[in-house]
């Protein structure tokens, strides 16, 4: 069976839950696919079927997770082999101001050009306000940052702001890249 792995890096879980809904979606589209946290994926992992792969981390005071980095680098050859995809997970992907959305696309295309990774495909996600996760201080500055942002500011409770719509087709889109290289391989 062919196999894309969704590997992921996350602080607050929330982007977990993004590569398990993208590796669920493959797996509709015929693929065998499951979420792999990058801390738990050693050099070991075995690439033999995979035929793309999918890596998506969350943005934390304007940079991705070390670990994410740390993985790219390391996989770099497997990865650029592949028609592979990137997601990132922030705030600022889900802003209603501009900026904030092209800060949010920069910071993502920083982290692809000093990895020296060109995935194939690349999207940024709005993540979530995840307050009652938050120490106090966070809270305060990220209810502060909400408020001047238009955003959700009842700290009681946690805000999905993930447009799962555009999570799915983004997973359509790279099953439709897979099955393109499944047939191309087959015809060759």
């Amino acid at each position: 069976m062919t196999r894309i792995p969704v590997f992921f890096a996350t602080t607050e879980g929330h982007t977990r839950r993004i590569a398990e809904a993208i590796a669920s979606v493959l797996r509709e589209q015929g693929f065998q696919s499951e979420a792999v946290s990058v801390s738990d994926c050693d050099e070991s992992f075995d690439w033999s079927t995979a035929v793309n792969a999918v890596v998506g981390a969350s943005l934390h005071r304007g940079r991705h997770q070390p670990s994410v980095e740390r993985f790219v680098r390391r996989e770099a050859q497997r990865l650029r082999a592949r028609p592979a995809a990137f997601f990132s997970v922030s705030l600022s992907a889900g802003s209603r101001n501009p900026i904030e959305v092209a800060a949010a696309n920069d910071i993502a295309s920083r982290f692809l050009r000093l990895t020296e990774w060109q995935p194939h495909r690349v999207v940024c996600f709005p993540g979530k306000l995840a307050y009652t996760q938050y120490g106090f201080l966070k809270r305060w500055i990220m209810r502060r940052i909400a408020e001047r942002e238009g955003g959700p500011t009842d700290t009681g409770r946690d805000h999905d702001l993930t447009d799962w719509k555009a999570v799915r087709e983004f997973a359509l889109n790279i099953a439709a890249d897979t099955w393109r290289v499944v047939r191309n391989r087959a015809a060759s």
